[in-house]
């Protein structure tokens, strides 16, 4: 049966708080739920009032936004026209330095006096106008400086950069969609894979990188698939063309079970050579090579997968190899 309770004071509400269970802390989301002591007309007015008034304090918040930016964009414009400026005026002084540099050695050299007197009055003019060049551009490569400190410019400058290099990455990645649409899986996976660690940097291009790299995934795996097929079928008439096919093939990423196979078919063909005295040197999953004794007592690779510049042909001391084994 519940028993009412009826409190007047603090000083009672401790004589009692016993008699209630202790249900914990209120949850935060239902202690920051306001409470409705009423929704008459006056409050709903009320209401109405304080939205008009967040609206227009934000409504004023972009406008100042927006005019700090376009001060800051023009602060950019005047900053680049100040450095374009001040390059120039860098080229002219030194036009000016190589005329005055060549009227001097002609007022020396001259056999005609009247040139010779020409010539040195070019040569004080020039030199004088490179002063005059220098210290505008001197002027202007301050303004440029002070400029270049400014923050909301800097700021400006990061989001043009980021926005070039977002256009950029956008265009690779539609270069990359056209090279897997016309087969070009290696260009599309050189492309994809320069972009791997900048694609963060924008969002709105992650989706389309995702499916990229997931086409490009699966025409790896088929062509790796049709590779393994085509070696299986030929590794005992053909075994030079079966390690050729499967060389061609990029273990790296594939399926476990299908890299295992395609291994394991590489390595029988390669038994089937006869290759004498050969030993198979395994560097990891998907990785190894086979190898034949050279006349300089080092080892000379026969066929390799996986590993990087191990060319046929190249050649390795003993030591490098350990833990090779007989290929037979």
């Amino acid at each position: 049966m519940t028993q009412q309770v009826v409190l007047t004071s603090l000083r009672e509400l401790a004589g009692v708080r016993d008699l209630f269970a202790d249900t914990g802390p209120v949850p935060g989301a239902r202690a920051l739920v306001p409470v409705i002591r009423g929704s008459g007309p006056e409050e709903i007015e009320a209401l109405e009032q304080a939205a008009r008034v967040a609206l227009g304090e934000v409504e004023a918040l972009l406008a100042a936004d927006g005019e700090r930016r376009r001060e800051a964009e023009q602060g950019l414009g005047r900053l680049r026209a100040v450095r374009g400026e001040a390059a120039r005026l860098r080229r002219i002084a030194s036009e000016l330095g190589e005329a005055s540099r060549r009227a001097g050695a002609l007022a020396e050299s001259a056999f005609e006096p009247a040139s010779k007197r020409r010539a040195e009055s070019v040569a004080t003019t020039a030199g004088r106008l490179v002063n005059q060049a220098e210290a505008h551009a001197a002027v202007l490569e301050r303004e440029a400086a002070a400029l270049a400190e400014r923050g909301d410019i800097a700021r400006v400058l990061v989001e043009e950069k980021a926005q070039e290099e977002e256009v950029r990455m956008r265009e690779e990645l539609e270069l990359a969609g056209e090279h897997l649409d016309g087969g070009r899986t290696g260009e599309a996976r050189r492309l994809l894979s320069s972009l791997e660690k900048k694609i963060s940097s924008a969002p709105d291009l992650e989706l389309t990188f995702a499916t990229l790299r997931r086409r490009e995934q699966q025409v790896k795996t088929r062509a790796a698939e049709e590779a393994l097929r085509e070696a299986r079928r030929l590794h005992r008439r053909e075994p030079a063309r079966a390690i050729e096919l499967i060389e061609e093939a990029e273990l790296e990423g594939l399926p476990d079970e299908l890299a295992r196979h395609l291994y394991g078919c590489w390595l029988t063909a390669c038994r089937r050579l006869d290759l004498l005295a050969a030993i198979h040197y395994r560097a990891g999953f998907g990785r190894g090579a086979v190898l034949i004794p050279a006349a300089d007592g080092r080892w000379e690779v026969v066929s390799a997968l996986g590993l990087r510049r191990w060319e046929r042909g190249r050649r390795f001391a003993p030591q490098a190899l350990r833990g090779a084994r007989p290929l037979a």
